[in-house]
């Protein structure tokens, strides 16, 4: 809840916003206006904005509701012209405009409503972040789609190729370069068959995989035995064919994109000091670090670790009412769904043991099966994750890479601390 301060309440659409002011009291000031989000529009509403500016003798505050890339925009504008922004999540923004009792729904309206919603809660204002955060941001995400994508080719591209070769999958793995460039090439069984199609088959398959003539041999004759019983048992179909050879084409590409994207991705991270912090974590490496690193942003916008918990969604909800207490709460799930799928990844990979029967995070997999005692797999496993956020905001707070201490260590120097407190 602010006060002292005018408001400029910002309603976001595609092709221009309209803005409403109140002044410090939450009453109107200036009437509703449209604006166009090009540079005519944009300027125009930073001269109006400065009316209430002049006629309060300070900087109004700006509100606006996430809309995605929509204010994504809005928001880079105003922060850059040095206003102090309040990104409202529609969540909270909703229940506001629904508190009326007529039901008045216009754009004007909805930008007077989120102006007054700043009087009325607890904010904080939305950070500019550095442009190498940004760019990871970005990056990761963009990644990632690519990589969901991918997913769903590869489900389509196995439904295909199991209707014209049954045990194709038996012989190669679908999603391999190998498989992907064979398939491109000679889709049908038929032309596996083909003797004039043999020497390149067996030169691709000693190329690509890089693992021995016996092996590509071997290969070879598995997919000769893959062809004879697909000659059989699979549907010959032209239309077959050419979707097996799209799809593999198409993931292809992908894969080179995303290898693009990894590349650029590694770049960026390299200029910011946290990303070899975070790596000191057990479970947490080269692809995870950027997902996190770029989804928390600075860190320094978190006066707490219970605020980066909350931030990441990992912390649980609370459901209680007269007498009654809610014992099986989920996770309370809000914010980035990007950050909160890391963490899982991280927390699925410190409770295990690696290669070698080792623990990968010891601490981290005893407090896990500590915690499965009494609460189900997937509770613990939320709960694994709440650890290692406070790990991480530890970590990227105190600029101090991470050092694996054992639980009785970990009480002894949290009772010398509060000894040195007071």
């Amino acid at each position: 809840m602010v006060s002292n301060y005018p408001i400029i309440g910002i309603d976001v659409a595609k092709h221009f916003c309209f803005y409403a002011a109140v002044s410090p009291l939450g009453k109107p000031f200036l009437k509703p206006f449209k604006a166009f989000n090009t540079k005519q529009g944009l300027l125009f509403a930073l001269d109006q904005i400065k009316k209430a500016e002049n006629a309060f003798g300070i900087k109004p505050l700006i509100s606006l509701e996430s809309t995605g890339h929509y204010s994504a925009r809005i928001v880079h504008f105003f922060l850059k012209q040095g206003f102090e922004v309040f990104l409202i999540n529609p969540l909270v923004s909703h229940s506001i405009k629904n508190s009326a009792v007529r039901k008045v729904k216009t754009d004007p309206v909805d930008a007077l409503e989120l102006a007054k919603l700043l009087l009325l809660q607890d904010f904080h204002p939305t950070h500019l972040n550095s442009d190498a955060l940004t760019n990871l941001k970005l990056l990761v995400r963009t990644r990632f789609q690519l990589a969901s994508q991918r997913i769903t080719l590869l489900n389509q591209l196995v439904a295909a190729v199991e209707q014209l070769a049954p045990l194709f999958t038996t012989v190669f793995n679908p999603g391999s370069l190998t498989a992907l460039s064979l398939l491109t090439q000679f889709p049908f069984p038929s032309q596996w068959l083909d003797q004039n199609n043999h020497t390149v088959i067996l030169s691709l398959l000693e190329s690509l995989p890089r693992r021995g003539k016996a092996y590509s041999k071997n290969k070879f004759t598995a997919l000769l035995a893959c062809a004879e019983d697909a000659l059989v048992s699979g549907m010959n179909y032209s239309a077959h064919g050419t979707v097996v050879q799209v799809y593999a084409k198409t993931l292809c590409v992908l894969d080179q994109q995303i290898a693009t994207l990894d590349d650029e991705i590694k770049s960026v991270a390299a200029q910011l000091p946290e990303f070899s912090l975070l790596k000191t974590i057990p479970g947490i490496g080269d692809t995870l670090a950027p997902i996190i690193l770029g989804e928390i942003g600075d860190i320094t916008r978190f006066n707490n670790s219970k605020q980066l918990v909350a931030f990441c969604g990992v912390d649980p909800s609370v459901k209680q009412s007269g007498n009654f207490i809610g014992s099986k709460n989920k996770i309370s799930k809000r914010g980035s769904p990007f950050l909160r799928r890391a963490l899982y990844l991280a927390a699925t990979t410190a409770i295990r043991k690696d290669t070698k029967g080792r623990l990968v995070n010891p601490v981290i997999y005893e407090y896990y099966h500590e915690k499965v005692l009494y609460k189900p797999k997937k509770l613990a496993l939320g709960a694994v994750m709440n650890k290692l956020v406070r790990i991480i905001y530890s970590v990227l707070k105190n600029m101090q890479s991470f050092h694996l201490i054992s639980s009785a260590e970990q009480v002894e120097l949290h009772l010398n601390t509060r000894k040195k407190a007071a």
